[in-house]
């Protein structure tokens, strides 16, 4: 477990970042920057120019005295322009005057654990880290708002204004006060249970941060999917040849989208016949990929004259979204690419985009395209969608299970039974926040976080 009488620090800034920041924080931050800052006055609070003594190197001093710290406790923050080899020995210094290294994500422990910010705040610290487009993080940063707790916090309320008022009928049956309304309780509990629903439906699942979106490249063989896909990387993943069937196996690869991040693969071409058992692997790992993508980009060769072939491996696919692209226009002229643009919209019953991969033509539309459809899927379509992780929707499941049986408890006339149900569901919704948390489930959260977080 965590202890809050130690002194932590740890590098919180990129590895590739110029400027280097070091993360102070316990009751020995002051004496420690006492030790290693010239001229550094120990009861000031703010922003502090000094010189490290044992490196001879400028630095920034950013100091937060508790309990105004994020962490509750005094915490530093020294900001310097170094290599790794000072910021090394600036790590060795603090440590051998009595911090230690911070485990993953105990800044944010240490905010949660003195009541700085609830769990689901804590948890929301490493979803802003990990979001791969601006979608994901907006919810993350509405999770870090403290939003998820204020709605818990109003369904709780509604929660407990239904059980005073079945607890009120328990508790004075004998005195001369009117029963509660059955169908006004059970209308409440249907409005409570469509608010969880709401705030299900509505959120983002914050794991899907750590697994990429996952965007396929498909076709026939030799439809120009390796070189997209070398195109869309920026560099040689693929190999490519006039050979059909080069591609055997799932190439994947990290696309860098505005906004966006995603994983790229490119698979063996599809076939409508399995010609050899080589073929027939290919292709169950090629079909397997495809269904779990995300958003799937078809390939058809603009080139050539016959789309029998790749009308009927249309077929055989039904992503959830579809990009419909016209490869290798480079290979015709203006008239002839818009010609055939229109015949492969009459045979396929929709718009290609045209591209070349040798010519670039296309190819920034087509990445406008894969963005748009990317954050369009994992938005919610709303700017208020909250980042959810595992343990918040199994709290929010649990809670509407809860409330269905409370309701079903009523309408057979149980209404201690309704009572111990609702209490049951206002202990699941507190959990989002509670403070009162085994130690294990803590050590999980925050072994998600990385080092100086």
């Amino acid at each position: 477990m965590y202890k809050l009488n130690d002194t932590i620090t740890a590098i919180s800034s990129p590895s590739n970042d110029h400027r280097v920041i070091v993360r102070l924080a316990g009751p020995q931050t002051l004496d420690i920057l006492g030790h290693i800052c010239t001229s550094f006055v120990a009861d000031k609070t703010g922003i502090t120019t000094c010189r490290i003594s044992d490196i001879n190197l400028d630095a920034i001093v950013y100091l937060f005295r508790q309990p105004h710290s994020y962490t509750g406790d005094d915490l530093a923050e020294i900001h310097l322009w170094a290599n790794q080899a000072i910021t090394e020995a600036l790590m060795e210094k603090l440590l051998s005057l009595g911090a230690r290294t911070a485990s993953a994500g105990e800044f944010t422990a240490r905010a949660y654990l003195n009541n700085k910010i609830d769990l689901a705040q804590a948890e929301a610290v490493n979803e802003v880290i990990t979001a791969s487009n601006t979608f994901q993080l907006a919810a993350a940063e509405n999770l870090l708002a403290g939003r998820l707790g204020c709605l818990s916090k109003t369904i709780r309320e509604s929660i407990l204004d239904l059980l005073s008022r079945l607890e009120a009928n328990l508790d004075f049956s004998t005195e001369d006060i009117a029963p509660a309304n059955k169908a006004d309780i059970i209308a409440k509990l249907n409005e409570t249970k469509s608010q969880l629903k709401d705030l299900l439906a509505g959120s983002i699942r914050s794991e899907s941060t750590l697994d990429l979106p996952a965007v396929g490249i498909a076709g026939t063989p030799n439809a120009g999917k390796s070189t997209l896909l070398n195109k869309l990387l920026g560099r040689q993943r693929s190999i490519v040849s006039h050979q059909r069937k080069t591609t055997r196996d799932v190439l994947t690869g990290e696309l860098e989208l505005p906004g966006c991040r995603c994983i790229l693969f490119d698979c063996a071409g599809l076939l409508t016949h399995a010609e050899t058992i080589l073929d027939e692997l290919a292709q169950q790992a090629a079909i397997e990929a495809i269904r779990n993508a995300m958003v799937v980009v078809f390939c058809v060769d603009i080139s050539k004259s016959d789309w029998a072939e790749d009308i009927a491996i249309r077929r055989l696919i039904n992503p959830a979204h579809l990009i419909t692209i016209a490869t290798k226009t480079d290979l015709l002229s203006e008239k002839g690419t818009a010609e055939r643009l229109s015949k492969l919209k009459s045979l396929f019953g929709c718009d290609f985009l045209p591209v070349s991969a040798h010519s670039d033509t296309g190819i920034d539309k087509l990445k406008a395209e894969i963005t748009t459809r990317l954050i369009t899927t994992t938005s919610g379509h709303t700017k208020d969608a909250v980042a959810l992780t595992t343990r918040h929707r199994q709290s929010l499941n649990n809670a509407i299970h809860d409330i269905i049986q409370a309701e079903k408890e009523i309408k057979a006339g149980s209404e201690e039974l309704a009572a111990m149900m609702l209490r049951t569901a206002y202990n699941q919704l507190s959990n989002i926040e509670q403070h009162n948390i085994d130690e294990q489930v803590l050590d999980r959260i925050f072994s998600r976080f990385c080092i100086g977080k």
